[in-house]
């Protein structure tokens, strides 16, 4: 065995855990980005199809240390479901998430490791993204190599993506796997997180390392009734967001223009009203005022927010 074998032999399992529904094309993408990792040791990778047939030509794409598994959910449905019906098939100690529309850059993985062996009280490690549009391509490396309790609480960061984040296996089994009572599961990466951060540190790798579809078909874009359904869900269920002003202000916000989208005049102008008491600046609370008092097409307003980078849920 030579000095490269040693090193490989003793680095840990990587388990990846990637659910998939309805685009075996972009998938395929997602797997091999997997696969091309530079990380010199082993990954094992599950495929879950969310109530569709499996593609056993996926495990086609697995090399010498890279497994690739093909499951299918059978009882549940839906994103949370599927990232939950992974972890029995895993065996790594590091457990990592990825979406069937995005893509890895060839460090992400060996990175990751290194600030979790270098830090051993990081329970979690996300990265940098780059958000991929139509006519442009936006950075996003994070501004800060670790992110606090509060700082997750004030926003939904963007380099905790769930396509980035790299995670201790035990952390499932003190805090439970993802919120399967979550609308749609829209928003069940962040609500995790909000679980998650409760037992250890949380860190970033302060750079690009996966490319993040903003041009395909989104399930949750224009859904409004079911972001302003799971955004209450998170509140009910998640009352420490209220410690932090701005970020309460965020969600319920959110809650106000989605509703406004959808015409709850009333509605919006109820929620918008307690946004704005919390903090006076939030900017969905803004939109959404607009929105449902001159009847400008939220779509624009959409669109607006997405030209520069931010999307509005």
């Amino acid at each position: 065995m030579n000095a490269a074998e040693r090193v490989s032999a003793q680095l840990p399992l990587v388990s990846v855990i990637l659910p998939t529904r309805g685009r075996p094309d972009l998938v395929r993408w997602s797997v091999q980005g997997v696969v091309e990792q530079d990380y010199p040791g082993p990954i094992e990778l599950v495929v879950v199809h969310d109530q569709e047939d499996v593609d056993r030509a996926l495990t086609e794409l697995a090399t010498d240390r890279r497994a690739i598994r093909v499951v299918r959910t059978e009882h549940s449905t839906g994103l949370a479901a599927a990232r939950n019906a992974g972890l029995p098939y895993v065996q790594g100690d590091f457990v990592a998430s990825c979406d069937d529309d995005d893509v890895w850059h060839p460090a992400k993985i060996r990175l990751q490791v290194e600030r979790m062996l270098a830090e051993p009280d990081l329970v979690v490690v996300g990265a940098g993204i780059r958000l991929l549009f139509d006519d442009r391509t936006v950075d996003w490396p994070g501004d800060c190599a670790r992110v606090s309790r509060a700082a997750l609480l004030r926003s939904r960061r963007k380099e905790l993506h769930s396509s980035t984040l790299l995670m201790r296996r035990w952390v499932f089994d003190a805090v439970g796997g993802y919120d399967e009572q979550l609308p749609a599961s829209y928003a069940e990466d962040y609500e995790w997180l909000l679980r998650l951060c409760t037992q250890g540190g949380v860190g970033v790798v302060n750079e690009p390392l996966a490319d993040i579809r903003k041009n395909t078909t989104s399930w949750f874009r224009e859904r409004s009734e079911i972001v302003a359904e799971a955004l209450e869900y998170l509140l009910r269920i998640h009352p420490e967001l209220a410690e932090s002003r701005p970020g309460h202000a965020r969600i319920l916000g959110q809650v106000a223009f989605a509703h406004a989208t959808l015409g709850h005049r009333r509605t919006a102008l109820r929620w918008a009203a307690r946004a704005l008491s919390r903090w006076p600046v939030a900017p969905h609370a803004v939109l959404a005022l607009i929105t449902a008092l001159t009847g400008l097409d939220p779509l624009r307003s959409l669109r607006l927010t997405r030209h520069f980078g931010r999307g509005i849920t």
